[in-house]
């Protein structure tokens, strides 16, 4: 019996290729299935350990490899007075955190987590968020000191306060 050409060959494997999701599955000859393994849901950050200033904000890149071109967000850990927000990209789950302090959020270290979901799959990121005291800057002024002496002569002193980040 004549054997089949490779050409038809192909063409009947490609014909049995199943596409199931994210999983292919090709029977060949000898009947064996292969299939890609299924993409792990990963959630991380270009820096695990994050300082914010009361009274400021800070963006920090989130890499978020899923199975689907969403996920769901969500963070838990923050301190008071400070407040999250995490814009997606258009095209694939990763994104822009960005962590707000007010003037009186509380100072301290802390370990947030970061937990995302998607296809039925979890994961979770902790990082290092340190809250310092708001920077005084910008600090201006003139003060005017007055000397008198016995005979009733006055001197003036002027002092001139300028500075930047203390």
């Amino acid at each position: 019996m004549p054997q089949p050409s490779r050409s038809i060959r192909r063409m009947k494997l490609a014909a049995w290729g199943l596409f199931a999701g994210s999983i292919l599955m090709i029977a060949g000859c000898g009947g064996k299935a292969f299939s890609t393994p299924p993409v792990v849901l990963t959630v991380s950050l270009s820096n695990t350990t994050i300082d914010l200033q009361q009274g400021s904000t800070v963006s920090v890149p989130v890499v978020i490899v899923a199975p689907t071109e969403t996920a769901t967000f969500n963070i838990t850990g923050l301190p008071p007075g400070v407040s999250q927000s995490y814009k997606e990209s258009e095209s694939n789950p990763s994104g822009l955190l960005t962590l707000t302090a007010n003037a009186s959020a509380s100072l301290g270290t802390y370990m947030p987590t970061i937990t995302v979901g998607s296809s039925g799959q979890t994961a979770t990121q902790v990082f290092t968020l340190v809250v310092g005291a708001q920077s005084k800057t910008g600090v201006s002024g003139k003060e005017v000191l007055r000397l008198e002496t016995p005979d009733r002569a006055s001197w003036r002193l002027a002092i001139q306060l300028t500075s930047s980040a203390m």
